[in-house]
């Protein structure tokens, strides 16, 4: 297909996805890591190489390996992956994050609530039969199962503890209900309430709590057993992934160290309709939010980073006003609605273009920047974001002409507090830019040029190479081959995003979302899910976080319990499942079922439960062709707060050559190295010197050219 491109002043007009585009070479989930450096984007990777660098063998030696990555004082293992700092990882509307792999590569800090999860998650991706949490009433813990029975570790306040005499790094190590019977093996630890013998204890044993003379209190949280409750099921979610693509004219910058002070996603809470910051300030201890999510008792920081796509913008007829690459590629609107943009005639405005912004980190901002010739008052343009599938839009920006010049907007407004904004793409993982432009013909009256998509997002510089004195020998690592599109799904209006609703209701309480069956007995919803131009399927996953109701409910505000009104009026007959079809009629296939019999691998049944399963299933074979599927809940007795589809699509036959650019300092200096990676779908060994002088690492930046 031949294409015109037209220049006047450097302005283009803009132009449709042509058939053609959809060749455009893509690179797929590009990384970057030193040699040795474990990769947190993949958890069952990243535990193989923990366990490889300790030398870990022994079930025992394997859990202490994972539980020391974990560690959330850096001084104990390098280069720190996490570190302890509340309401800093807090998502909207879910609440507190549980996602390993958000909080290990978005965030890299939180609390115990969010490392036991996080534990639990990596022991289970390391190959150990189980492992499950503890809520404790105020503390978050992990047990993870071998040896015929439950081991605790404790990583986020830096300890565990052994039982009987002899040398604590062969003894084997308490579990919860042991620790519940007999505060002792914890206590005879110390040889004063400040002391601990050190023969009795693998370092680091609670640091904090034995220098604050604490260790009866932490003891206190197990034997006051009857708030202990335990988490049967999953704990975590697995619904994230740290899959991306980079289109021609691309590039991610991830600087190791924040922009400026002020650059941080500010988590908000909704609360009764409004927005408030989430993170509190505390001036005896001193945590103040400018200070950003900083540790409180070390150097480590958050980074920041950005994704810059200029697109490009091209024309099919001068008469015909079209749009390029990117346009509608995540547009869910009905394929007449879509036919209708895309077949207008002659050259009637307003005329529209969608280009789709996903990426794998939390979103701070957006930003967009163009040129604009706009004719004459009746010409306007208008900039909207959608982070629903574009079911709907926030404005950002609009401009009326007589124009000419350059233009810039931000992301739309939603609320602005003392510390920073919220925008309507903060605390997202993508979203969909909309332009517009409108006005009497002929087409040429209005123009746009030169535009600059930027995504700012935050992500944990802990999972970045950083280059050293000398040498540096580092890996290319590509990621999985597909394209990921994430499916959103807003239980509070699910008729807008489902195929078919029947007999459920959402139900805000204290400001939670809980989705349940409007009489408890059944309901069910389906969800049909497609890539967007009807592209063949590879693999989708499916899942959420189902809840039996009793007395308890979870609060999203601290991941903790809440008294509920919504009791499930027969908890133990509930019923939930996920199955999935190739057609809406079904028959449907079983994804998921509700097992209200959890496993007890020790043999002890247990009473104190909070039976809330995280769930999510993949099915990574469908029949060849498959562009369409339907996926479907059902609940009966038992509700849920959370719903994550995705589907997967493969990656384009034709391949883009990388850039990858590091960048650091030495004694001042800015300096670089910087090569092309012909292959980026293959692991390419490269070396980096950078001198015999102290450096500080600035950014890594890797780039798709056109």
């Amino acid at each position: 297909m031949r294409r015109i491109i037209l220049s006047t002043a450097n302005f283009l007009i803009l132009v449709v996805l042509l058939k053609a585009t959809l060749l455009s070479a893509q690179v797929y989930s590009p990384g970057v890591l030193l040699k040795g450096q474990p990769d947190a984007r993949d958890l069952e990777s990243l535990v193989q190489d923990l366990y490889s660098e300790a030398g870990a063998v022994t079930e025992r030696r394997k859990a202490e390996a994972i539980w020391r990555y974990l560690l959330t004082d850096g001084r104990f293992i390098e280069p720190g992956m996490v570190y302890h700092i509340g309401g800093w990882a807090y998502e909207e509307p879910t609440g507190e994050v549980l996602d390993p792999v958000k909080l290990l590569n978005s965030y890299g800090f939180g609390l115990c609530y969010q490392f036991a999860p996080l534990l639990e998650a990596l022991f289970e991706a390391g190959g150990f039969e189980d492992a499950r949490c503890w809520f404790l009433t105020g503390h978050t813990v992990t047990e993870v199962f071998y040896d015929g029975k439950y081991h605790l570790f404790d990583s986020d306040m830096l300890g565990y503890t052994t039982v009987g005499r002899g040398d604590p790094h062969t003894l084997p190590v308490a579990g919860v209900r042991e620790l519940e019977r007999d505060s002792t093996i914890i206590l005879e630890k110390l040889l004063a309430p400040d002391r601990v013998d050190s023969t009795k204890v693998v370092y680091p044993w609670y640091p904090a709590d034995v220098r604050a003379r604490a260790m009866d209190g932490y003891a206190g949280t197990f034997t006051s057993r009857n708030d202990n409750r335990l988490f049967p099921y999953t704990r975590y979610s697995r619904g994230h992934s740290m899959d991306f693509v980079l289109r021609p004219g691309e590039r991610i910058v991830r600087s190791f160290e924040p922009e400026h002070s002020g650059a941080y996603y500010l988590p908000y809470k909704k609360i009764g309709g409004g927005w408030q910051e989430f993170p509190r300030e505390s001036g005896r201890w001193k945590i103040y939010i400018e200070d950003g999510p900083k540790s409180q008792k070390d150097y480590r920081l958050w980074g920041t980073g950005r994704f810059e796509y200029r697109p490009v913008l091209r024309q099919k007829s001068a008469y015909y006003p079209v749009f390029g690459p990117g346009f509608n590629e995540n547009l869910r609107l009905p394929a007449s609605e879509q036919q209708g943009m895309l077949s207008r005639e002659k050259a009637s405005l307003p005329a529209s273009a969608v280009f789709d912004m996903p990426g794998p980190y939390v979103l701070i901002d957006a930003g967009f920047f163009l040129d604009v010739y706009l004719a004459g008052p009746a010409h306007h343009l208008l900039v909207e974001t959608s982070v629903d599938g574009g079911r709907s839009w926030q404005p950002c920006g609009s401009l009326a002409g007589p124009y000419s010049g350059p233009w810039k907007v931000g992301a739309g407004l939603v609320h602005s507090s003392e510390h920073a904004t919220h925008t309507a793409v903060s605390g997202r993982y993508g979203y969909l830019a909309r332009l517009t432009l409108s006005g009497p013909p002929p087409a040429e009256a209005v123009k746009v040029g030169d535009l600059l998509l930027i995504s700012r997002f935050q992500f944990n510089p802990r999972t970045l190479p950083e280059l050293g004195p000398g040498e540096n020998e580092l890996v290319f690592k590509p990621g999985p081959q597909r394209r990921r599109w994430n499916i959103p799904v807003d239980l509070q209006r699910l008729k807008d995003f489902a195929l078919e609703v029947k007999n459920l209701q959402c139900i805000v309480e204290d400001d939670n979302l809980i989705l349940r069956p409007a009489d408890w007995k059944t309901g069910q919803v389906v969800f049909e899910a497609a890539a967007p131009g009807s592209k063949e399927l590879i693999r989708f996953q499916a899942g959420g976080r189902f809840l039996v109701l009793e007395d308890l409910a979870p609060e999203k505000l601290t991941a903790e319990t809440r008294k509920t009104r919504q009791k499930s009026p027969r908890p133990r007959r509930a019923r939930a499942s996920i199955g999935w079809s190739l057609s809406p009629e079904g028959p449907y296939t079983a994804l998921w079922e509700y097992d209200p019999d959890p496993r007890w691998l020790d043999g002890v049944r247990e009473k104190r439960l909070l039976r809330w399963p995280e769930v999510d299933r993949a099915v990574d074979s469908l029949p060849p062709g498959t562009n369409k599927l339907y996926l479907r809940y059902m609940l009966s007795g038992m509700a849920l707060d959370d719903i994550r589809l995705s589907v997967y699509t493969p990656a384009r036959e034709k391949k883009s050559a990388l850039e990858i650019t590091h960048e650091w300092t030495a004694n001042g200096v800015r300096q670089s190295h910087s090569l092309e990676i012909e292959e980026p779908s293959k692991e390419f060994e490269y070396t980096v010197s950078t001198g015999p002088r102290n450096i500080e690492n600035k950014a890594l930046i890797i780039a798709c050219p056109r």
